[in-house]
């Protein structure tokens, strides 16, 4: 029998596991394979070894798609793998690096494909992978921001939705998301590093400054329309994010604070429940000048279907409010009703 820590993992994970692209396969491999915690990244590190094997032999063999698909498999399961492992910082960290590895092996062999760029940003730089669908002329572009926990290269077929409706995807790892958490913690004033990202994309040829948009999951829920008071935003999506994180702290599962501790840099879950009074909308959903869609999930056990009304209350006239009765968090077990939502609604504001 599983462990309680690894019961609690899979019961808030796998169906976003399961959307984020794992294989079926795979899925049960797992749920057969351990019934340790500690067993959970060294199984998923053998997973996306397999997959990058397959993506060699494909690549060697001259089938460059198979090969970009593989990589991109690598490259997720990489991240599932270290996602919840916080005990050994540099463990984490060399598990991160071979999963931005292997997604730069699939970025050329992607459809569209990747480039993976850097954003100048407080004298040094972070990342992000930019997906340019094929338009005539400048293309929109929507910023894919991260939770607390996931980066960028979880979001493959995610992008692919907004892709296939001509809107280019810029998914980013910012302050504190990823490696970038060696150089500094996540921080409540999301506008400042959306900013930055907003300079690079405005400088690209291929994409039109004046057609960006944003998007959000769960911590990102929060951070997109806090980004939004930037005028330069001209649609912004929040799904299962929050108002005030120090309103849901108590009722948080000990994995989340655990996570959200260790994105603060703080060395208490105590710590970091002071940490999370920082992280509120209130005063900025009042200034956001762009469209708001606000999606959210009657069982959402981690970010309360309520926090969802907290923001409509503040927002201005031009925000919606979508709740999902029968969705988790992040809507992640009904993809295929909440994600084609989203890209409609946001291929619509900026005119795809």
């Amino acid at each position: 029998m599983a462990d309680a820590a690894l019961q609690e993992t899979i019961a808030h994970r796998f169906p976003r596991l399961m959307a984020a692209g794992v294989d079926y396969n795979d899925a049960q491999a797992v749920l057969g394979g351990i019934a340790r915690m500690e067993e959970w990244m060294p199984f998923w590190e053998g997973l996306a070894e397999g997959h990058e094997a397959l993506g060699d032999s494909a690549l060697a063999e001259g089938r460059s798609l198979t090969a970009g698909e593989a990589f991109v498999r690598a490259a997720l399961y990489f991240h599932i793998g270290q996602s919840v492992s916080f005990g050994d910082a540099e463990e984490k960290a060399r598990v991160q690096r071979r999963q931005r590895a292997a997604y730069a092996k699939a970025a050329p062999h992607l459809s569209p494909p990747a480039q993976v760029i850097d954003i100048p940003f407080d004298g040094d730089s972070f990342p992000a992978n930019l997906r340019v669908p094929a338009t005539d002329g400048p293309a929109p572009c929507v910023m894919l921001t991260c939770g607390a926990d996931s980066t960028k290269e979880e979001f493959h077929t995610l992008e692919n939705e907004f892709l296939k409706r001509g809107v280019a995807t810029c998914a980013y790892d910012g302050p504190g998301q990823s490696l970038t958490q060696l150089k500094w913690r996540i921080r409540p004033d999301w506008e400042v590093p959306v900013g930055a990202v907003l300079d690079a994309l405005a400088a690209r040829p291929e994409i039109d400054g004046e057609r960006i948009g944003i998007w959000g999951r769960s911590y990102g829920g929060y951070a997109a329309p806090r980004a939004s008071v930037d005028p330069r935003i001209k649609a912004c999506i929040s799904i299962g994010g929050f108002y005030a994180m120090s309103d849901i702290w108590g009722r948080l599962p000990f994995a989340v604070q655990d996570t959200l501790r260790f994105a603060f840099g703080d060395d208490t879950v105590e710590e970091a429940a002071e940490t999370a009074k920082l992280y509120t909308l209130a005063g900025s959903l009042g200034k956001i000048g762009c469209p708001l869609l606000i999606v959210h999930s009657g069982l959402d056990e981690i970010c309360p279907v309520e926090e969802s009304q907290k923001m409509i209350d503040e927002a201005g006239d031009d925000a919606e409010l979508v709740v999902f009765p029968e969705g988790n968090h992040v809507c992640d077990n009904i993809p295929f009703k909440s994600r084609p939502l989203m890209a409609d609604w946001m291929a619509t504001k900026l005119s795809a």
